[in-house]
């Protein structure tokens, strides 16, 4: 098992940073679609940068914390941030709707591509304030 956190300040580079880590970790780990977790985890991150830039002059020295927890089963990625956490309707319209549904709506999608790729997704408030999104996938097996 490996588990490791990295803490970055949100910026555009930072996003760029965790999309490079999580394509290693994919295609080394053999997770089972290798392109849809690496998309699942720019979206989560993207969400926690914009959730961090929409805090205005305090956002400069915000960071946001990629989590990941590697066992012979899955990954699990949990990405948590000090923005104000995802609005209730937005999870509300995750539940109800599907990616197809909001296609070409402005804001929703990346949650729903989520929802709709990993194995498992789930969010947490956690003590410090931070509001955390967590997800799973399984991984392949080599031979």
């Amino acid at each position: 098992m490996y588990e490791m956190t990295i803490q970055c300040v949100a910026t555009d580079e930072a996003i760029d940073f965790c999309d490079l880590l999580a394509e290693q970790i994919a295609r080394f780990l053999s997770v089972q679609d290798c392109d849809m977790f690496v998309l699942s985890v720019h979206e989560a991150v993207i969400n926690s940068v914009e959730a961090i830039k929409q805090l205005g002059k305090e956002a400069a020295k915000k960071t946001f914390l990629l989590s990941l927890r590697i066992t012979e089963e899955d990954v699990t990625v949990t990405v948590a941030d000090e923005g104000d956490g995802i609005p209730i309707k937005q999870l509300e319209r995750m539940r109800e709707k599907s990616l197809e549904d909001l296609l070409l709506a402005e804001s929703g999608r990346g949650l729903l591509l989520i929802k709709e790729t990993m194995d498992d997704i789930w969010f947490e408030r956690q003590e410090n304030g931070k509001c955390a999104i967590a997800m799973r996938m399984r991984r392949g097996r080599n031979g």
